[in-house]
């Protein structure tokens, strides 16, 4: 996440910098996914990229978060996946197969996490 979040200091607004964080933490976390599918344990590595993304997306908006609090946020946010991580679980240790699915498992559950985040930090902002 160190090297694909870098490209938020090229965009000019918000909008886009948080587009670069999230996709960014997505991408990442789909490596880890596609890479450690068997392993398991997984979760956890995956995991330090979201709380690493929510802390990111905070500071755009002004909020200072240790990593307590940006954990917190994310298992709120993580209430949201459940169905896909129950789904993933079941297939993940077949080869091949297992792989993709965790790659996409790990990229889509790290999206909706950032893009809810993102609309928990506005609705805050509006208030």
């Amino acid at each position: 996440m160190v090297f694909l979040s870098q490209f938020k200091h090229f965009m000019p607004s918000r909008n886009a910098k948080l587009h670069a964080i999230i996709h960014g933490a997505a991408i990442e976390a789909g490596g880890i996914g596609l890479a450690t599918a068997q392993i398991p344990g997984d979760r956890f590595v995956i995991g330090a990229v979201q709380i690493s993304m929510v802390i990111q997306i905070g500071s755009e908006f002004g909020e200072e978060l240790n990593k307590a609090a940006a954990t917190a946020l994310l298992q709120s946010a993580l209430a949201t996946v459940i169905g896909v991580e129950v789904f993933n679980g079941v297939i993940k240790y077949a080869p091949g197969l297992g792989n993709i699915a965790n790659m996409s498992t790990a990229s889509s559950v790290t999206e909706t996490i950032g893009w809810t985040t993102v609309k928990y930090y506005e609705m805050k902002e509006n208030k």
